[in-house]
């Protein structure tokens, strides 16, 4: 059994990078338990050159320069981070949680669940025709916007993922034109209307992806309406994102104890859980007037750490 410590956070990503920090500035002992081999969550592994630009204090930054400064912060502090770690099981006392993982298990009496959306896994197409050009012109995960330089971009999605990658690659591509299954754009409003004023974007609703046409890399694309009728005439592109959200891998928590609302994890306004001294914060946790920001994870994740402390010094 590994070392005790004041506060386990289970999940890397930045709303775990953040409580470490919070941990480490109330001299916390803390410890972060990561599933993946490095820390950064979805920023770091699926989004890394992603702008973000609703994290105060940054009006654009990409996933991995956030994931870089978040670290910078986490780690000025003294602190066990253990990643290739996953955890099974929670064992709930009194006085201590032993959270039991594929390397052990893990003792603290409190417990900082900032697990995300669990095992992040982009939503496929599932269309064996149309996947076989992944790694030849389409992408699920885009590591370098450079790929996109000067090319004509098809961008499937209407959210606000779908959004940010088709603002991410406008000013490179020759062309980007993002289509949308329904009659309107789901992403926030304000990139809405930077993607309606800029003069090589083009939205079009009402459209999905038929197919992909080429030899070895994607040259063409059929798209079909509303009604599943494919377009007579292809539309000329060499490369496609598919942004259609992803699968969230958060079922584990269904056998700890944790009274849940779909794949998220209730909690109260301190963020606390039916558990004391087991606290939720970021996406996995939900509560009324909910709203799912990076930013408001932040302040989540620094209110569960205070309450902690609190627990802490007043727990029998």
């Amino acid at each position: 059994m590994a070392e005790a410590a004041d506060v386990t956070i289970i999940g890397g990503g930045p709303i775990g990078l953040f409580g470490l920090y919070c941990a480490g500035l109330n001299c916390l002992k803390a410890r972060l338990l990561e599933r993946l081999d490095r820390v950064g969550g979805q920023l770091e592994h699926l989004y890394p050159e992603k702008p973000i630009y609703d994290v105060g204090g940054f009006p654009r930054v990409t996933g991995r320069e956030l994931i870089d400064r978040l670290k910078q912060q986490a780690f000025q502090y003294d602190a066990e981070v253990v990643t290739g770690v996953t955890a099974t099981n929670l064992e709930s006392t009194s006085q201590q949680h032993r959270i039991h993982t594929n390397r052990g298990i893990f003792e603290s009496p409190v417990v900082i669940i900032t697990a995300g959306i669990g095992e992040f896994i982009p939503r496929r197409l599932n269309n064996p025709a149309i996947d076989r050009y992944e790694g030849r012109g389409l992408y699920y995960v885009v590591n370098r916007l450079s790929d996109f330089d000067g090319r004509r971009v098809l961008v499937v999605g209407g959210g606000d993922s779908a959004a940010d990658w088709a603002m991410a690659v406008a000013d490179r591509a020759e062309h980007v034109t993002m289509i949308h299954r329904r009659d309107s754009f789901q992403c926030h409003l304000d990139s809405l209307r930077k993607l309606e004023a800029h003069p090589r974007v083009s939205l079009v609703p009402n459209r999905s992806l038929n197919s992909v046409q080429g030899d070895n890399e994607v040259r063409s694309v059929v798209l079909q309406d509303a009604t599943g009728t494919p377009m007579a005439e292809p539309l000329a592109v060499d490369r496609v994102i598919v942004a259609i959200g992803l699968i969230p891998g958060t079922q584990i928590f269904q056998t700890w104890g944790l009274p849940l609302h779909g794949t998220e994890i209730r909690v109260a306004t301190d963020m606390s859980t039916v558990l004391p001294g087991v606290y939720a914060a970021g996406d996995i946790a939900t509560y009324a007037g909910k709203v799912k920001l990076i930013a408001a994870g932040f302040g989540e994740v620094a209110t569960a750490v205070e309450a902690a402390n609190t627990y802490l010094k007043h727990r029998g």
